[in-house]
């Protein structure tokens, strides 16, 4: 497992996707602080919050796409034939590469609070940290998410459009799911909410779900969708 892990990590950082997603990151980061100006902006890192997300939608297709499409999968499968170890070391290396983007989204939202001059206020960085843990949570969704689509459907423009459209129009569509049948409140859509609810509780309201149990289903989630994904990428033809 570890070797496969290094193999990912290797091929990853090979990789110029990586520091286009930082520097995307950074770009629309700065067009939120310029085209926008209030503290729900801030708490959410100049909107990193979402902007993480819609990067590693992505980069995760691309980065199990690019392995049929450049046939690198023949080889990584000769030399490791442990589908599952390939799978779970792409995932790692996504959720690895998650931290990295949350890392940066931190530093540049302190440098932009700086230069515009906001005052720092305890209350705004301890919601800034909990949305950034939410995202973090989110993320694994996310990821298992698009690696069982792209396993799936096999074209990543498709997964891409999906996961953008699930992205902006998921919260909508839960919250007509939720109003017809209270029970569809642990519908996958929903879990979009943990990036806000852990810090403005008024989110659970909407949500209609507990702290806790939007970060268990998120979890949940991420498991079922791992194990479908990978179920999948076991079966796909070389």
């Amino acid at each position: 497992m570890l070797n496969s892990m290094k193999k990912e990590f290797y091929k990853f950082y090979r990789q110029k996707i990586p520091l286009y997603g930082i520097i995307a990151l950074a770009v629309l980061m700065i067009y939120t602080c310029l085209t926008s100006n209030n503290s729900f902006l801030i708490s959410s890192g100049f909107g990193s919050t979402q902007w993480i997300i819609i990067i590693l939608i992505t980069i995760s297709s691309s980065f199990v796409s690019l392995e049929y499409q450049d046939n690198t999968i023949i080889n990584l499968l000769y030399k490791n034939s442990n589908k599952w170890k390939i799978y779970l070391a792409k995932f790692v290396v996504l959720s690895v590469y998650c931290l990295v983007l949350i890392f940066f989204a931190l530093i540049f939202t302190l440098s932009l609070i700086v230069i515009i001059g906001h005052h720092f206020s305890l209350l705004l960085i301890k919601e800034l940290f909990f949305n950034v843990f939410g995202t973090f949570i989110y993320s694994g969704f996310i990821i298992s998410m698009a690696f069982m689509l792209i396993s799936l459907l096999k074209n990543n423009t498709l997964v891409i459009v999906i996961g953008l459209l699930i992205g902006f129009l998921g919260a909508p569509i839960s919250n007509s799911i939720i109003s017809t049948l209270n029970f569809f409140k642990w519908n996958p859509l929903n879990i979009i909410y943990i990036t806000n609810q852990l810090s403005e509780l008024t989110f659970s309201h909407i949500s209609k779900l507990s702290n806790v149990q939007i970060v268990l289903t998120a979890l949940l989630y991420t498991l079922i969708f791992l194990i479908i994904g990978y179920k999948l990428f076991k079966r796909r033809r070389v």
